[in-house]
């Protein structure tokens, strides 16, 4: 399975029935035409002329792709199927087999530091969001596998395009100074990738040598390649033109590797079903944007695990087959909208008991939820409303408003980045009065907040439950996807998202 080839169709590759025509043609005149002795020799050479013809318009179709411009993905199939259910906590080898430096390159362990590109905005034309966008998205044939229903369009990876980022940053509320500590923060993640792709929260291996603070505690290495891939994926760094390119490919590589395949999926837990969510987020979005074609199989396969590993009542929790709660819920269900927009096959019914789950934990008919029952928290409730969106509750939904209302008077955390992650999305979709004050005291908060010394430069990281196992590459990877929020996701609602992309 190689790389897959443009959606613009070649010329020089004929379709399936064509092929079919000619041969069709070709053995009605070998039935009909007697092959004399005298004219085996024009037969032959005719054979030869053809041919040669054959091999140079597959020569010339095939021939203008950059040598190393895709990369071959396998799955590992083990011997054993392992059991679904995990009974507990792994420890995931130091080292995840993938390709040798040779094939990917050198590797990022000779970087002194971080490597900061300049960051340029367009001047925005107009300043709405139809102008911000630069094309239509195309129809695509996977689409046509979409069994899910949706009421709200939207939300799409469109915004990631080059030629539209720039001018969504200053449209949806961005600043030059916001890219830049967005382009550091990535500068930072690729100075900490490890040699075989893969990232881990305890960041003080490879380059850093130690000389960066706060590594994390957790075991799970597609937790932290998941999540710092996603920063990458999330700014559009998957062009050919990209500096980051390669590195992406080392990641994806890194996580397809990593994967179990058994009966019932693709396995990425490494210990935790926080891991699965967010390591099929990123195998889903790498198969969008990327456009590999054998990326297929392990990102449906990831999904595939995720929807047997749901509770009865409708959530997930830290491992397969647990009641749910809301933070791992948030997770699965940002990976299953990953994969409703990449084309894959999402089952009706896991939707359906994702949303029984929300009912349940659910207070004021859905203006706040809890972590495991009913209840008002702000993490839950982030969490809650946004998917909620997703289910298509419209924007001015009563319950959706009085959410909105609650998070505003919160306002961002100053420590807390999974709130503020989830949040930070629900209030700029919905775009409401608040949106304006939110988004500037977090942004500024972020740019002022971010470190500029030493091998830490573009780095975060603050005090929080969520951080200290995660790390500083934990909050790092969170803080620059905060910042990706005007173009990471198009806005779920407003009718200039409608007619741009759909």
């Amino acid at each position: 399975m190689l790389y897959r080839p443009s959606r613009v169709s070649n010329p020089a590759r004929a379709l399936p029935g064509q092929r079919r025509g000619v041969g069709n043609r070709f053995a009605r005149l070998k039935a009909s035409v007697p092959v004399r002795p005298a004219d085996l020799s024009s037969w032959v050479l005719s054979f030869l002329v053809h041919l040669v013809l054959i091999l140079s318009l597959a020569y010339w179709g095939f021939g203008d792709r950059e040598p190393g411009s895709g990369m071959v993905i396998s799955v590992a199939r083990p011997a054993e199927v392992p059991e679904l259910v995990v009974a507990g906590a792994v420890v995931a080898d130091e080292v995840a087999p993938g390709p040798s430096d040779a094939v990917l390159g050198s590797p990022f362990d000779d970087l002194a530091g971080p490597v900061v590109p300049e960051v340029f905005l367009e001047p925005l034309p107009g300043g709405d969001l139809q102008a911000a966008v630069s094309h239509r998205r195309a129809f695509q044939p996977r689409d046509l596998l979409q069994p899910v229903r949706v009421s709200v369009r939207g939300g799409g990876f469109e915004g990631r395009d080059p030629d539209s980022r720039a001018r969504l940053v200053r449209a949806r509320g961005g600043t030059a100074g916001s890219e830049d500590a967005m382009a550091r923060g990535l500068a930072w993640l690729a100075a900490h990738q490890r040699r075989d792709g893969g990232w881990r929260f305890d960041h003080r291996h490879g380059a850093c040598g130690g000389m960066c603070a706060n590594p994390g505690t957790h075991a799970s290495t597609t937790a932290a390649t998941g999540l710092a891939l996603l920063a990458f994926l999330g700014a559009g760094e998957t062009t050919p033109q990209s500096p980051y390119r390669s590195l992406v490919d080392r990641g994806v590589y890194y996580l397809v590797n990593r994967m179990i395949m058994g009966p019932h999926g693709g396995d990425l837990q490494e210990g935790t079903m926080y891991a699965q969510g967010i390591a099929a987020i990123a195998l889903c979005e790498a198969y969008a944007l990327l456009e590999e074609e054998s990326l297929r199989e392990p990102a449906q396969a990831a999904i595939d695990f995720i929807v047997k590993a749901q509770h009865e009542q409708g959530g997930w929790r830290y491992y397969p087959g647990q009641p749910g709660d809301t933070t791992v819920f948030g997770w699965k269900i940002m990976a299953l909208n990953s994969a409703r927009l990449a084309g894959l096959e999402v089952p009706q019914e896991v939707l359906d008991r994702a949303g029984e789950f929300l009912d349940l934990v659910a207070e004021d008919e859905g203006a706040f939820y809890g972590y495991m029952a009913a209840g008002q928290s702000p993490g839950p409730t982030a969490i809650g409303l946004l998917s909620r969106m997703y289910y298509g509750w419209s924007r001015d939904d009563p319950r959706l408003q009085q959410g909105v209302r609650y998070l505003e008077e919160l306002g961002p955390s100053r420590s807390d980045m999974y709130f503020n992650y989830y949040a930070h999305q629900v209030m700029h979709h919905h775009e409401g009065p608040g949106w304006d004050a939110w988004n500037q005291e977090l942004r500024e908060f972020l740019i002022a907040t971010q470190s500029s010394e030493g091998h830490q430069n573009g780095s975060w990281y603050f005090e929080d439950p969520h951080a200290e196992s995660g790390g500083r590459l934990y909050t790092t990877a969170m803080c620059v996807m905060l910042l990706q929020v005007y173009y990471r996701y198009l806005p779920l609602y407003g009718t200039s998202a409608l007619e741009a992309h759909w």
